[in-house]
């Protein structure tokens, strides 16, 4: 193995590579980065895998000699990612397994693994795809409406639909439900389920501006653009919520319409308060009030366009989710609550949907009575 290329293009290689790969497995070799060159076709390539995603990278080099090796990950990200500007010069000595990394003012000796060693990940090349952008804002604002560590698969996962001219994502934890949309020609209509954690992994190695080509091969959805393929886990045979027909059972009687920033600051007041786990809202006359209980009660009220008035109380709902959707929104947001408290927020690109609770004060009353 013999190769040079610029310090710029390794960096990113190998930092999309450590975003991939598992620092946490037993197995060493699983926690490095396959690297190969060819000489012929003048192209370096990494592959990295946590077994559930793989990642697989190609550049141009100035490659004088063809090989493969197996170094760890964060260690080959660590050196390029301090390397000055310029050529980084590859060298391998099989004789004592050692690869020289050299740049213009340092040169490291480091051991590397076998490549045979290595599993190498299938990539399989779909035929059928659909074209899909967005995906770092996608993530944002529908990863908090995922359920985290529970039994139902889908609810661990987000599901990316696609239309002729429009992408959606969705999320649920079973009490809220997040829809994101991106006006883009996807061409067919797709629907893909993905874990978070793997999505998010994506996400973090992606910009809003990339296009990705999407396709799904057995329990794979590959995403591909030049010169990089990352391959995911799905779950082809789990059905995800039916949203349509969840937003559809929510028949409004009390509406207003509000600055999302100024909701975001209302709600970062109340949650001052860690105690505090519900936030109280109540429709009046072109205001909404909004308050919390807890050890340290707060009350704020909104400027706001409102329809019919609500009954006094109100209703209550999780300020947890409450504050994760408006830090993601921005813009006008319109509120719409039903007789029973069910809630859809409407902003530009997204909606949101979220059940009511009870306040605290009244869970603590019922569970006292069960117990005398």
């Amino acid at each position: 193995m013999k190769f040079e290329m610029e310090q710029s293009v390794l960096e990113e290689m190998a930092g999309k590579v450590k975003k991939i790969v598992n620092n946490s497995i037993s197995a060493e070799v699983l926690r490095g980065v396959y690297l190969e060159c060819d000489e012929e076709k003048q192209e370096v390539s990494m592959i990295g895998t946590d077994i559930d995603m793989s990642i697989f990278l190609k550049e141009k080099a100035d490659v004088r000699e063809s090989g493969r090796i197996v170094l760890d990950a964060r260690l080959l990200f660590d050196i390029i990612s301090h390397a000055p500007d310029g050529r980084v010069r590859f060298l391998m000595n099989r004789q004592k397994s050692m690869v020289r990394i050299k740049t213009e003012k340092t040169v490291y000796d480091i051991i590397f693994f076998d490549a045979k060693n290595y599993p190498k990940p299938e990539m399989p090349f779909p035929e059928d795809t659909v074209r899909i952008s967005g995906i770092r804002s996608m993530a944002a604002k529908t990863a908090f409406a995922v359920d985290e560590g529970g039994k139902n698969i889908a609810l661990g996962c987000i599901c990316l639909r696609t239309h002729k001219n429009r992408m959606q994502a969705a999320a649920t934890n079973g009490r809220c439900m997040m829809l994101a949309k991106q006006d883009i020609g996807c061409g067919n209509e797709k629907q893909f389920l993905l874990p978070k954690k793997q999505f998010l992994k994506l996400a973090a190695m992606s910009a809003d501006e990339d296009e990705y080509s999407v396709g799904e091969v057995q329990n794979r959805v590959v995403f591909m653009k030049k010169g990089i393929m990352v391959s995911l886990e799905t779950y082809r045979d789990v059905s995800f919520l039916d949203t349509d027909r969840v937003v559809q059972a929510v028949h409004p009687e009390y509406t207003a319409t509000v600055e999302a920033q100024d909701m975001k600051r209302a709600l970062d007041l109340m949650s001052a308060d860690k105690e505090n786990m519900t936030v109280n809202i109540v429709f009046r006359k072109n205001t909404i009030v909004v308050s919390s209980g807890g050890k340290y009660p707060a009350e704020t009220q909104l400027p706001a366009k409102t329809g019919t008035e609500m009954p006094k109380g109100g209703f209550y709902y999780s300020l947890k989710e409450l504050c994760s959707l408006f830090r993601v929104i921005h813009g006008i947001a319109q509120i719409k609550i039903d007789r029973n408290g069910a809630v859809l927020i409407r902003s530009k690109d997204e909606l949101f949907f979220l059940m009511p609770r009870r306040p605290v004060e009244t869970a603590k009353k019922t569970n006292t009575k069960k117990a005398a």
